[in-house]
């Protein structure tokens, strides 16, 4: 382990978390890295988590903490990335916890390898109070690592465990931080577009508990993704112009997507304002596919789209 002046600024959005968002503050100050900007942000909680932070605050101190009104998981984590005064940057959902030695494994890595603007570990699988061996990163996700190019497996959907991820502060504000246009996929993008900025790497050590919900995201919330995969497929399209030898690939993402967002609006049959408008976008691409092309006639004829 490599101590040094470094600064690690490690950003814990907390919304009803009552029940266990002291546990992951205490991860954090527990660490056994000298220099951390811990900051919680209380995302208009509505259980008693606001007055448990501010108390906690008060008497025992050692982070930031802000408490305002509701207004979102992303918007909640770009203020944090724009207040971080550390030269590394790491988030903590609040219903998790760090392991020990997290911070200073992760930042030593990235302090013995400067090429390297990301490091990933892994993460433990959490229920309840018990702790599983069950590691989150598979054999696929760490194949991405193997790889001489690995963006056409990130095109694919392989996707990283975001909160197991540290990064250069200013590489990770470079890039955009988090995109506020999506709601269920905002720890997609940023893994491609900083690999895009430079080298990411794999640690093989457990630096993370990841708590497993019974609750976890409904149905109705996988296909609300999909209109959040389209939005990132067009812009991996028009805004991403290193991706350019990739646009095979990701049409035919971006057309799978479009067909699967079309299925589950001829299911409902009561688009959204924001799906409609999305779904409007199918049309450039219906050719592609005749299944697409039917759900897109279908929508129309029922007046659902125009």
């Amino acid at each position: 382990m490599k101590i040094t002046g470094k600064k690690i600024s490690v950003v814990i959005p907390s919304y009803n978390h009552q029940a266990y968002v002291l546990k992951a503050i205490e991860s954090v100050l527990n660490q056994d890295w000298p220099h951390i900007d811990l900051i919680v942000i209380d995302d208009g909680s509505t259980d008693r988590s606001p007055q448990i932070l501010s108390d906690f605050h008060q008497k025992q101190g050692g982070f930031r903490y802000i408490s305002r009104s509701n207004k979102g998981l992303v918007k909640t984590v770009n203020e944090g990335l724009t207040i971080a005064e550390g030269e590394f940057f790491c988030l903590l959902a609040s219903d998790d916890y760090l392991t020990p030695g997290s911070l200073s494994c992760r930042a030593s890595y990235l302090i013995e390898n400067p090429g390297c603007v990301a490091v990933f570990g892994d993460a433990l699988q959490l229920t309840g109070d018990k702790v599983s061996d069950q590691r989150v990163m598979d054999a696929k996700r760490r194949r991405l690592f193997e790889l001489a190019d690995p963006i056409p497996e990130f095109l694919k959907g392989v996707n990283l465990p975001i909160h197991t991820l540290m990064a250069r502060t200013e590489i990770f504000r470079n890039i955009g931080g988090f995109d506020e246009r999506y709601q269920y996929c905002e720890d997609l993008d940023p893994q491609l577009l900083l690999y895009l900025a430079g080298s990411i790497k794999f640690i093989d050590v457990p630096v993370y508990c990841l708590r497993q919900h019974l609750t976890n995201s409904s149905r109705t919330n996988r296909y609300i993704a999909r209109a959040d995969k389209v939005l990132l497929y067009r812009k991996y399209l028009e805004e991403v112009p290193q991706l350019a030898p990739y646009k095979k690939l990701i049409r035919y993402q971006l057309t799978r997507q479009y067909l699967l967002l079309g299925r589950y609006l001829n299911k409902t049959g009561t688009p959204s304002n924001l799906e409609r408008k999305i779904f409007a976008g199918a049309v450039k691409y219906s050719w592609r596919d005749m299944r697409l092309l039917w759900h897109l006639l279908l929508l129309r004829l029922r007046g659902s789209i125009d």
